[in-house]
Protein backbone atom coordinates (compact mmCIF):
# COMPACT_ATOMS: atom_id res chain seq x y z
CA UNK A 1 0.00 0.00 0.00
CA UNK A 2 2.47 2.79 1.37
CA UNK A 3 5.02 1.76 -1.70
CA UNK A 4 2.99 3.28 -4.07
CA UNK A 5 2.58 6.85 -2.04
CA UNK A 6 5.63 7.10 -0.40
CA UNK A 7 9.35 5.67 -1.89
CA UNK A 8 12.66 5.33 0.36
CA UNK A 9 15.86 6.50 -1.16
CA UNK A 10 18.28 6.73 1.64
CA UNK A 11 18.18 6.28 5.67
CA UNK A 12 20.68 7.55 8.46
CA UNK A 13 19.11 7.04 12.19
CA UNK A 14 15.14 7.15 11.13
CA UNK A 15 15.54 9.71 8.82
CA UNK A 16 14.00 8.79 5.06
CA UNK A 17 15.17 11.04 2.25
CA UNK A 18 12.60 9.68 -0.18
CA UNK A 19 9.70 10.71 -2.42
CA UNK A 20 6.36 11.07 -1.39
CA UNK A 21 3.60 10.75 -4.50
CA UNK A 22 0.23 12.70 -4.90
CA UNK A 23 -1.74 13.38 -7.86
CA UNK A 24 -0.68 16.50 -8.49
CA UNK A 25 3.37 15.90 -8.37
CA UNK A 26 5.92 14.04 -6.80
CA UNK A 27 7.28 15.77 -3.56
CA UNK A 28 11.21 15.64 -2.05
CA UNK A 29 11.20 14.55 1.37
CA UNK A 30 11.73 15.38 4.10
CA UNK A 31 9.96 18.50 3.25
CA UNK A 32 8.79 21.71 4.89
CA UNK A 33 5.30 22.76 4.01
CA UNK A 34 5.29 26.29 4.80
CA UNK A 35 1.20 26.91 6.13
CA UNK A 36 -0.27 29.66 3.95
CA UNK A 37 -3.53 31.31 5.34
CA UNK A 38 -6.14 31.38 2.27
CA UNK A 39 -7.53 34.64 2.99
CA UNK A 40 -4.86 36.84 4.46
CA UNK A 41 -1.55 35.89 2.97
CA UNK A 42 1.43 38.18 3.22
CA UNK A 43 3.42 36.32 0.48
CA UNK A 44 2.04 35.08 -2.56
CA UNK A 45 1.77 31.23 -2.52
CA UNK A 46 2.98 31.00 -5.96
CA UNK A 47 6.15 32.96 -4.46
CA UNK A 48 6.64 30.72 -2.07
CA UNK A 49 6.21 27.54 -4.56
CA UNK A 50 8.83 29.26 -6.61
CA UNK A 51 11.47 29.83 -4.17
CA UNK A 52 11.50 26.00 -3.79
CA UNK A 53 8.60 24.45 -1.42
CA UNK A 54 7.05 21.47 -3.07
CA UNK A 55 4.48 21.45 -1.01
CA UNK A 56 2.22 24.06 0.46
CA UNK A 57 -0.63 23.88 3.36
CA UNK A 58 -3.84 25.63 3.90
CA UNK A 59 -6.91 25.25 5.71
CA UNK A 60 -10.06 23.83 4.42
CA UNK A 61 -12.17 25.22 7.63
CA UNK A 62 -11.34 28.61 6.63
CA UNK A 63 -11.80 28.09 2.89
CA UNK A 64 -15.21 26.72 3.89
CA UNK A 65 -15.95 29.39 6.16
CA UNK A 66 -14.65 32.14 3.89
CA UNK A 67 -15.48 30.76 0.36
CA UNK A 68 -18.16 27.91 0.72
CA UNK A 69 -18.97 26.25 -2.67
CA UNK A 70 -17.72 28.69 -4.42
CA UNK A 71 -13.79 27.41 -3.78
CA UNK A 72 -15.04 24.10 -5.26
CA UNK A 73 -15.61 25.86 -8.58
CA UNK A 74 -11.72 26.65 -8.96
CA UNK A 75 -10.16 24.40 -6.66
CA UNK A 76 -7.84 24.78 -3.41
CA UNK A 77 -4.81 25.47 -6.42
CA UNK A 78 -6.91 27.81 -8.02
CA UNK A 79 -7.49 29.48 -4.39
CA UNK A 80 -4.09 29.61 -3.77
CA UNK A 81 -3.09 30.08 -7.54
CA UNK A 82 -0.55 27.28 -7.67
CA UNK A 83 0.11 24.30 -9.25
CA UNK A 84 1.96 22.50 -6.83
CA UNK A 85 0.66 20.27 -4.16
CA UNK A 86 -1.53 20.98 -1.77
CA UNK A 87 -2.04 19.79 2.08
CA UNK A 88 -5.39 21.05 3.70
CA UNK A 89 -6.05 20.74 7.71
CA UNK A 90 -9.95 20.23 8.26
CA UNK A 91 -9.63 22.84 11.08
CA UNK A 92 -8.46 21.05 14.58
CA UNK A 93 -5.41 23.97 14.99
CA UNK A 94 -9.45 26.32 15.66
CA UNK A 95 -10.67 23.64 17.45
CA UNK A 96 -7.73 23.36 19.87
CA UNK A 97 -7.20 27.26 19.97
CA UNK A 98 -11.58 28.43 20.19
CA UNK A 99 -12.65 24.97 21.34
CA UNK A 100 -15.38 24.50 18.64
CA UNK A 101 -15.70 24.43 15.34
CA UNK A 102 -18.89 25.10 12.90
CA UNK A 103 -18.27 21.70 11.01
CA UNK A 104 -19.01 17.59 11.22
CA UNK A 105 -15.62 15.57 10.51
CA UNK A 106 -17.31 13.49 7.69
CA UNK A 107 -18.40 16.70 6.23
CA UNK A 108 -15.19 18.59 6.25
CA UNK A 109 -13.24 15.54 4.67
CA UNK A 110 -15.82 15.32 2.04
CA UNK A 111 -14.76 19.00 1.27
CA UNK A 112 -11.40 18.00 0.81
CA UNK A 113 -11.58 16.03 -1.35
CA UNK A 114 -14.23 17.95 -3.55
CA UNK A 115 -11.72 20.70 -3.55
CA UNK A 116 -8.86 18.74 -4.99
CA UNK A 117 -6.65 18.54 -2.25
CA UNK A 118 -3.76 16.78 -2.78
CA UNK A 119 -3.31 15.63 0.84
CA UNK A 120 -6.15 15.77 3.63
CA UNK A 121 -6.48 15.48 7.50
CA UNK A 122 -9.40 14.35 9.04
CA UNK A 123 -10.94 16.77 11.98
CA UNK A 124 -9.04 15.04 15.11
CA UNK A 125 -9.02 17.15 18.29
CA UNK A 126 -5.68 18.14 19.07
CA UNK A 127 -3.83 17.24 22.80
CA UNK A 128 -3.38 20.73 25.00
CA UNK A 129 -1.02 20.79 27.77
CA UNK A 130 -3.24 21.61 30.40
CA UNK A 131 -6.05 18.88 29.52
CA UNK A 132 -6.78 16.31 32.45
CA UNK A 133 -5.92 12.92 31.40
CA UNK A 134 -9.50 11.71 31.29
CA UNK A 135 -10.34 14.09 29.13
CA UNK A 136 -7.20 13.30 26.82
CA UNK A 137 -8.05 9.93 26.81
CA UNK A 138 -11.89 10.60 25.93
CA UNK A 139 -10.31 13.34 23.37
CA UNK A 140 -8.29 10.11 21.77
CA UNK A 141 -11.07 7.91 21.50
CA UNK A 142 -13.27 10.35 19.58
CA UNK A 143 -10.41 11.04 17.46
CA UNK A 144 -9.97 7.13 16.81
CA UNK A 145 -13.98 6.70 16.35
CA UNK A 146 -13.55 9.72 13.60
CA UNK A 147 -10.72 8.13 11.75
CA UNK A 148 -12.68 4.55 11.43
CA UNK A 149 -15.60 6.95 9.79
CA UNK A 150 -13.05 8.90 7.57
CA UNK A 151 -11.32 5.89 5.95
CA UNK A 152 -14.21 4.42 4.43
CA UNK A 153 -14.77 7.80 2.65
CA UNK A 154 -14.25 7.75 -1.35
CA UNK A 155 -11.02 10.05 -0.86
CA UNK A 156 -10.88 10.82 -4.84
CA UNK A 157 -7.35 10.19 -5.33
CA UNK A 158 -6.30 12.88 -2.03
CA UNK A 159 -3.90 11.00 0.48
CA UNK A 160 -5.67 10.94 3.92
CA UNK A 161 -3.69 11.91 7.71
CA UNK A 162 -4.42 10.14 10.18
CA UNK A 163 -3.60 11.87 13.34
CA UNK A 164 -1.96 10.18 16.49
CA UNK A 165 -2.82 12.22 19.64
CA UNK A 166 -2.25 12.07 23.33
CA UNK A 167 0.01 14.83 24.25
CA UNK A 168 2.55 13.79 27.28
CA UNK A 169 0.64 10.85 28.24
CA UNK A 170 2.64 8.34 26.87
CA UNK A 171 0.80 5.75 26.96
CA UNK A 172 -2.46 6.79 25.25
CA UNK A 173 0.37 7.95 22.12
CA UNK A 174 1.26 4.72 22.01
CA UNK A 175 -2.36 3.17 22.09
CA UNK A 176 -3.39 5.98 19.65
CA UNK A 177 -0.67 5.16 17.22
CA UNK A 178 -1.23 1.36 17.31
CA UNK A 179 -4.91 1.96 16.76
CA UNK A 180 -4.46 4.01 13.62
CA UNK A 181 -1.43 1.53 12.30
CA UNK A 182 -4.17 -0.46 11.56
CA UNK A 183 -6.31 1.88 9.67
CA UNK A 184 -5.34 2.16 6.20
CA UNK A 185 -4.05 5.87 6.31
CA UNK A 186 -1.60 7.03 3.42
CA UNK A 187 0.52 9.24 5.69
CA UNK A 188 0.49 9.34 9.60
CA UNK A 189 0.94 12.18 11.39
CA UNK A 190 2.12 13.18 14.97
CA UNK A 191 -0.48 16.31 16.53
CA UNK A 192 -0.80 18.73 19.24
CA UNK A 193 3.15 19.31 20.18
CA UNK A 194 3.08 23.17 19.25
CA UNK A 195 3.05 24.02 22.45
CA UNK A 196 5.73 21.53 23.44
CA UNK A 197 7.52 23.64 21.08
CA UNK A 198 6.79 26.83 21.98
CA UNK A 199 7.81 25.93 25.16
CA UNK A 200 11.17 24.41 23.96
CA UNK A 201 10.38 21.20 25.07
CA UNK A 202 12.49 19.27 23.17
CA UNK A 203 12.98 16.58 25.37
CA UNK A 204 9.41 15.63 25.50
CA UNK A 205 8.79 16.05 21.76
CA UNK A 206 11.36 13.28 21.07
CA UNK A 207 9.63 11.47 23.67
CA UNK A 208 6.01 11.60 22.18
CA UNK A 209 7.32 11.28 18.36
CA UNK A 210 9.35 8.15 19.42
CA UNK A 211 6.20 6.54 20.88
CA UNK A 212 3.86 7.21 18.15
CA UNK A 213 6.95 6.21 14.98
CA UNK A 214 7.29 2.69 16.92
CA UNK A 215 4.01 2.31 17.09
CA UNK A 216 3.24 3.34 13.28
CA UNK A 217 4.26 1.11 10.16
CA UNK A 218 7.79 1.82 8.64
CA UNK A 219 6.68 2.07 5.42
CA UNK A 220 4.46 4.91 5.95
CA UNK A 221 4.97 8.24 5.60
CA UNK A 222 4.81 10.66 8.59
CA UNK A 223 4.29 14.27 9.37
CA UNK A 224 4.37 16.50 12.36
CA UNK A 225 2.29 19.09 12.76
CA UNK A 226 3.46 22.82 13.44
CA UNK A 227 7.22 22.19 13.20
CA UNK A 228 9.16 25.07 11.54
CA UNK A 229 11.91 26.00 12.91
CA UNK A 230 15.10 25.51 11.70
CA UNK A 231 16.60 24.92 15.32
CA UNK A 232 14.91 21.04 15.18
CA UNK A 233 14.32 20.32 12.26
CA UNK A 234 17.18 17.56 12.07
CA UNK A 235 16.02 16.68 15.36
CA UNK A 236 12.42 15.69 13.78
CA UNK A 237 14.00 13.94 10.73
CA UNK A 238 16.58 11.91 12.90
CA UNK A 239 12.76 10.96 14.53
CA UNK A 240 11.54 9.12 10.95
CA UNK A 241 9.30 12.44 10.30
CA UNK A 242 9.51 13.12 6.69
CA UNK A 243 6.95 16.02 6.55
CA UNK A 244 6.24 19.02 8.79
CA UNK A 245 4.35 21.82 8.75
CA UNK A 246 4.83 25.44 10.16
CA UNK A 247 3.45 28.62 10.03
CA UNK A 248 6.54 30.02 11.85
CA UNK A 249 8.18 31.65 8.98
CA UNK A 250 5.08 34.56 9.26
CA UNK A 251 4.84 34.45 12.91
CA UNK A 252 7.68 35.52 13.62
CA UNK A 253 7.73 37.89 10.98
CA UNK A 254 5.25 39.87 12.33
CA UNK A 255 7.35 39.99 15.63
CA UNK A 256 10.18 41.07 14.05
CA UNK A 257 11.88 38.27 14.07
CA UNK A 258 14.68 36.35 12.47
CA UNK A 259 14.98 32.78 12.35
CA UNK A 260 18.43 31.58 12.13
CA UNK A 261 20.00 27.72 11.76
CA UNK A 262 20.69 28.59 15.59
CA UNK A 263 17.83 30.46 16.80
CA UNK A 264 16.05 33.25 16.88
CA UNK A 265 16.98 37.26 16.12
CA UNK A 266 15.29 40.53 17.02
CA UNK A 267 15.31 42.99 13.92
CA UNK A 268 15.61 45.74 16.62
CA UNK A 269 18.94 44.23 18.29
CA UNK A 270 20.70 43.94 14.72
CA UNK A 271 23.79 45.81 13.59
CA UNK A 272 24.60 43.43 11.00
CA UNK A 273 21.57 40.78 8.83
CA UNK A 274 22.90 37.38 10.13
CA UNK A 275 22.57 35.55 6.07
CA UNK A 276 23.36 36.08 2.88
CA UNK A 277 19.63 35.57 1.29
CA UNK A 278 18.25 37.46 -1.30
CA UNK A 279 16.72 39.74 1.75
CA UNK A 280 20.15 39.95 4.02
CA UNK A 281 21.95 40.78 0.93
CA UNK A 282 19.63 43.31 -0.23
CA UNK A 283 18.68 45.54 3.23
CA UNK A 284 20.19 46.58 6.43
CA UNK A 285 18.79 46.36 9.46
CA UNK A 286 18.43 49.99 9.81
CA UNK A 287 16.50 49.82 6.53
CA UNK A 288 14.29 47.20 7.34
CA UNK A 289 13.14 48.87 10.58
CA UNK A 290 12.61 52.08 8.72
CA UNK A 291 10.47 50.14 6.20
CA UNK A 292 6.29 50.33 6.49
CA UNK A 293 5.17 47.55 8.55
CA UNK A 294 4.01 45.36 6.07
CA UNK A 295 6.67 45.57 3.71
CA UNK A 296 8.65 44.58 6.91
CA UNK A 297 6.63 41.67 7.48
CA UNK A 298 6.76 40.69 3.73
CA UNK A 299 10.86 40.64 3.57
CA UNK A 300 11.05 39.42 6.93
CA UNK A 301 8.89 36.38 6.43
CA UNK A 302 10.99 35.58 2.40
CA UNK A 303 14.34 36.09 5.11
CA UNK A 304 12.66 33.11 7.40
CA UNK A 305 11.65 30.90 4.12
CA UNK A 306 14.87 30.85 2.95
CA UNK A 307 16.21 30.14 6.19
CA UNK A 308 13.55 27.21 6.63
CA UNK A 309 14.56 26.06 3.11
CA UNK A 310 18.29 25.64 3.89
CA UNK A 311 18.24 23.69 6.78
CA UNK A 312 16.01 21.08 5.14
CA UNK A 313 18.25 20.85 2.54
CA UNK A 314 21.53 20.88 4.34
CA UNK A 315 19.06 17.95 6.66
CA UNK A 316 18.64 16.22 3.64
CA UNK A 317 22.03 15.81 2.10
CA UNK A 318 23.44 14.73 6.10
CA UNK A 319 20.88 12.04 5.51
CA UNK A 320 22.46 11.01 2.30
CA UNK A 321 25.87 11.68 3.88
CA UNK A 322 25.25 9.66 6.76
CA UNK A 323 26.32 13.05 8.65
CA UNK A 324 22.52 13.15 10.88
CA UNK A 325 24.09 12.78 13.86
CA UNK A 326 26.83 14.78 13.25
CA UNK A 327 24.19 17.61 12.49
CA UNK A 328 22.41 16.94 15.62
CA UNK A 329 25.50 17.43 17.63
CA UNK A 330 25.75 20.68 16.02
CA UNK A 331 22.21 21.88 17.06
CA UNK A 332 22.71 20.77 20.19
CA UNK A 333 24.98 23.04 20.93
CA UNK A 334 22.82 26.00 20.39
CA UNK A 335 20.51 25.83 22.95
CA UNK A 336 20.23 23.61 26.50
CA UNK A 337 17.37 22.27 25.27
CA UNK A 338 18.26 20.72 22.58
CA UNK A 339 21.50 19.38 24.56
CA UNK A 340 18.84 17.77 26.67
CA UNK A 341 16.81 16.75 23.56
CA UNK A 342 19.60 14.66 22.18
CA UNK A 343 20.70 12.61 25.18
CA UNK A 344 17.19 11.49 25.50
CA UNK A 345 17.38 10.44 21.57
CA UNK A 346 20.30 8.26 22.67
CA UNK A 347 18.26 6.44 24.28
CA UNK A 348 16.24 4.95 21.18
CA UNK A 349 19.92 3.78 19.60
CA UNK A 350 19.15 0.18 19.32
CA UNK A 351 16.52 1.08 17.24
CA UNK A 352 17.70 3.32 15.16
CA UNK A 353 20.94 0.70 14.48
CA UNK A 354 18.21 -1.66 13.13
CA UNK A 355 17.07 0.64 10.21
CA UNK A 356 20.25 2.49 9.59
CA UNK A 357 22.60 1.50 7.00
CA UNK A 358 25.78 -0.55 7.36
CA UNK A 359 27.25 0.86 4.18
CA UNK A 360 26.92 3.35 1.92
CA UNK A 361 27.66 3.84 -2.14
CA UNK A 362 29.60 6.57 -0.98
CA UNK A 363 32.23 5.62 1.81
CA UNK A 364 32.92 8.80 4.94
CA UNK A 365 34.42 8.69 7.51
CA UNK A 366 32.58 9.16 10.58
CA UNK A 367 33.23 12.23 13.23
CA UNK A 368 33.46 11.89 16.87
CA UNK A 369 33.32 15.32 19.20
CA UNK A 370 32.08 14.11 22.48
CA UNK A 371 30.58 11.38 24.79
CA UNK A 372 27.42 11.56 23.23
CA UNK A 373 28.85 10.37 19.71
CA UNK A 374 29.14 6.80 21.31
CA UNK A 375 25.81 6.63 20.92
CA UNK A 376 25.86 6.62 17.35
CA UNK A 377 24.21 3.05 15.47
CA UNK A 378 27.68 2.58 14.11
CA UNK A 379 29.12 2.12 17.47
CA UNK A 380 26.15 0.44 18.96
CA UNK A 381 26.42 -1.73 16.14
CA UNK A 382 29.74 -2.40 16.41
CA UNK A 383 29.49 -3.34 20.17
CA UNK A 384 27.06 -5.95 19.80
CA UNK A 385 29.19 -7.54 17.27
CA UNK A 386 32.19 -8.19 18.96
CA UNK A 387 29.77 -9.95 21.63
CA UNK A 388 28.62 -11.83 19.09
CA UNK A 389 31.43 -12.54 16.12
CA UNK A 390 34.83 -11.93 17.27
CA UNK A 391 36.41 -15.15 19.26
CA UNK A 392 39.61 -15.09 20.78
CA UNK A 393 42.49 -17.60 19.50
CA UNK A 394 45.46 -16.49 22.35
CA UNK A 395 45.54 -15.87 26.08
CA UNK A 396 47.40 -12.89 25.75
CA UNK A 397 45.68 -9.70 24.61
CA UNK A 398 47.69 -6.75 23.17
CA UNK A 399 46.39 -3.40 22.73
CA UNK A 400 47.37 -0.65 21.23
CA UNK A 401 46.11 2.71 22.00
CA UNK A 402 44.40 4.40 18.82
CA UNK A 403 46.82 5.84 16.70
CA UNK A 404 45.92 9.07 14.33
CA UNK A 405 47.03 6.94 11.24
CA UNK A 406 44.20 4.68 10.21
CA UNK A 407 43.97 2.02 9.13
CA UNK A 408 46.04 0.71 11.72
CA UNK A 409 47.72 -1.68 10.02
CA UNK A 410 48.14 0.02 6.90
CA UNK A 411 49.84 3.23 8.73
CA UNK A 412 51.58 4.80 11.55
CA UNK A 413 52.95 3.11 14.59
CA UNK A 414 51.22 -0.36 15.08
CA UNK A 415 52.11 -0.84 10.94
CA UNK A 416 55.51 -0.48 11.31
CA UNK A 417 56.01 -2.33 14.73
CA UNK A 418 54.22 -5.24 13.06
CA UNK A 419 56.17 -5.03 10.09
CA UNK A 420 59.30 -4.91 12.15
CA UNK A 421 58.47 -7.75 14.39
CA UNK A 422 55.67 -10.08 12.56
CA UNK A 423 56.20 -12.34 15.10
CA UNK A 424 53.47 -10.77 17.39
CA UNK A 425 50.88 -11.84 15.35
CA UNK A 426 51.95 -15.37 16.44
CA UNK A 427 52.13 -14.81 19.87
CA UNK A 428 49.04 -13.18 20.93
CA UNK A 429 45.63 -11.50 19.88
CA UNK A 430 46.14 -7.39 19.33
CA UNK A 431 43.43 -4.52 19.01
CA UNK A 432 43.12 -1.00 19.16
CA UNK A 433 41.83 0.84 22.39
CA UNK A 434 39.54 3.26 20.86
CA UNK A 435 37.36 6.24 22.30
CA UNK A 436 34.90 5.70 19.49
CA UNK A 437 34.15 2.31 19.55
CA UNK A 438 36.03 0.53 22.44
CA UNK A 439 37.69 -1.76 20.81
CA UNK A 440 39.14 -2.87 17.64
CA UNK A 441 40.58 -6.24 16.80
CA UNK A 442 43.09 -5.84 14.14
CA UNK A 443 41.98 -8.32 11.89
CA UNK A 444 39.20 -5.74 11.79
CA UNK A 445 40.70 -2.73 11.35
CA UNK A 446 39.89 -2.40 7.50
CA UNK A 447 36.24 -3.24 7.90
CA UNK A 448 33.86 0.12 7.46
CA UNK A 449 33.79 2.34 9.76
CA UNK A 450 36.56 0.86 12.27
CA UNK A 451 39.42 2.42 10.47
CA UNK A 452 37.00 5.53 9.02
CA UNK A 453 36.82 8.00 11.84
CA UNK A 454 38.34 10.81 13.37
CA UNK A 455 37.72 11.50 17.29
CA UNK A 456 40.01 14.22 19.16
CA UNK A 457 42.55 12.57 21.47
CA UNK A 458 41.18 14.31 24.48
CA UNK A 459 37.68 12.08 24.31
CA UNK A 460 39.11 9.37 25.93
CA UNK A 461 39.51 11.31 28.90
CA UNK A 462 35.61 11.92 28.89
CA UNK A 463 34.35 8.19 28.11
CA UNK A 464 37.20 6.01 29.88
CA UNK A 465 34.76 4.39 32.29
CA UNK A 466 32.24 3.10 29.58
CA UNK A 467 36.07 1.75 27.54
CA UNK A 468 37.23 0.36 30.52
CA UNK A 469 34.08 -1.30 31.48
CA UNK A 470 33.73 -2.32 27.86
CA UNK A 471 37.37 -3.50 27.84
CA UNK A 472 36.55 -5.88 30.77
CA UNK A 473 33.90 -7.71 29.40
CA UNK A 474 35.69 -8.57 26.16
CA UNK A 475 38.70 -9.93 28.36
CA UNK A 476 36.49 -12.19 30.43
CA UNK A 477 34.12 -12.86 27.82
CA UNK A 478 36.72 -14.31 25.24
CA UNK A 479 39.05 -15.36 27.91
CA UNK A 480 42.13 -13.71 27.94
CA UNK A 481 44.59 -14.84 30.83
CA UNK A 482 46.63 -11.36 30.66
CA UNK A 483 46.41 -8.14 28.96
CA UNK A 484 49.47 -5.95 27.24
CA UNK A 485 48.90 -2.54 27.01
CA UNK A 486 50.98 -0.46 24.66
CA UNK A 487 50.57 3.54 24.58
CA UNK A 488 52.05 6.65 24.38
CA UNK A 489 50.55 8.61 27.03
CA UNK A 490 46.90 8.04 28.30
CA UNK A 491 45.73 9.90 31.25
CA UNK A 492 46.65 8.56 34.59
CA UNK A 493 42.81 7.98 35.37
CA UNK A 494 42.11 5.99 32.52
CA UNK A 495 45.03 3.79 33.32
CA UNK A 496 43.87 3.31 36.55
CA UNK A 497 40.00 2.48 35.41
CA UNK A 498 41.53 -0.34 32.99
CA UNK A 499 43.67 -1.77 35.61
CA UNK A 500 40.82 -1.80 38.78
CA UNK A 501 38.39 -2.88 36.56
CA UNK A 502 40.31 -5.81 35.19
CA UNK A 503 41.92 -6.53 38.75
CA UNK A 504 38.12 -7.20 39.39
CA UNK A 505 38.38 -10.75 37.25
CA UNK A 506 41.71 -11.32 37.85
CA UNK A 507 43.30 -10.00 34.94
CA UNK A 508 47.20 -8.93 35.01
CA UNK A 509 47.41 -5.96 33.21
CA UNK A 510 51.47 -4.99 31.45
CA UNK A 511 51.80 -1.69 31.01
CA UNK A 512 54.19 -0.22 28.08
CA UNK A 513 54.58 3.63 27.27
CA UNK A 514 56.18 4.03 24.17
CA UNK A 515 58.21 7.42 23.75
CA UNK A 516 58.05 9.88 21.15
CA UNK A 517 58.84 7.52 18.48
CA UNK A 518 58.28 9.52 15.15
CA UNK A 519 61.21 11.76 17.23
CA UNK A 520 63.30 9.02 16.84
CA UNK A 521 63.32 8.64 20.84
CA UNK A 522 61.90 4.36 20.20
CA UNK A 523 62.71 2.69 16.67
CA UNK A 524 59.46 0.63 15.78
CA UNK A 525 62.26 -2.51 16.18
CA UNK A 526 62.83 -1.59 19.76
CA UNK A 527 58.79 -1.11 20.41
CA UNK A 528 58.28 -4.58 18.91
CA UNK A 529 61.25 -6.48 20.84
CA UNK A 530 60.27 -4.34 24.24
CA UNK A 531 56.69 -5.81 23.51
CA UNK A 532 57.76 -9.53 22.30
CA UNK A 533 59.28 -9.23 26.25
CA UNK A 534 56.06 -8.11 27.80
CA UNK A 535 54.86 -11.28 26.52
CA UNK A 536 57.32 -13.72 27.73
CA UNK A 537 56.57 -12.40 30.61
CA UNK A 538 53.27 -12.77 30.29
CA UNK A 539 53.12 -16.66 29.75
CA UNK A 540 55.27 -16.57 32.87
CA UNK A 541 52.67 -14.65 34.57
CA UNK A 542 49.73 -17.19 33.74
CA UNK A 543 51.70 -20.01 33.91
CA UNK A 544 52.68 -19.39 37.31
CA UNK A 545 48.81 -18.22 38.42
CA UNK A 546 50.46 -14.62 39.48
CA UNK A 547 48.93 -11.65 39.72
CA UNK A 548 51.43 -8.65 39.74
CA UNK A 549 50.95 -4.85 40.19
CA UNK A 550 50.70 -3.16 36.62
CA UNK A 551 54.18 -2.47 35.06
Amino acid sequence: MWNEVFEIEDVDLYGRLGWLHTKSGDVRTPALTPVINPVRSVLEPKKIAEMGFQLLMTNSYIIKRNYGDVALEVGVHGVLGVDTPVMTDSGAYQLMVYGRVKVEPREIVEYQVKLGSDIGVILDIPTRLDTPYRQVKAEVEETLRRAEEAVKIDRGGMLLVGPVQGGLHLNLVAYSASRLSKLPFDVYAVGGPTQVMENYMFSDLVRLVMTARLNLPWPAPLHLFGAGHPVMIPLAVAMGVDTFDSASYILYARDDRLLTERGTLRLEELEELPCTCPVCSKYTPKELREAPKQERTRLLAMHNLYVILKEVRRTRQAVKEGRLWELLEEKARTHPSMADALKVLARYSRYFEEKHPVTRSRVQGLFYYSGISRYRPETIRHIDRLKERVASSADILILFEETRQKPFTRAGLIKEVLNASPELWEQADMAVLSPAFSIIPLELDGVYPLGQYNAPRSLMGDVYREVAADLSWYVTNKGYRVVILVHYGLPRIVVDTIVERLREHGVPLLLYRVEDYESGLEEPLKVGEKILSLVSTAHTIYNRGESPSPS
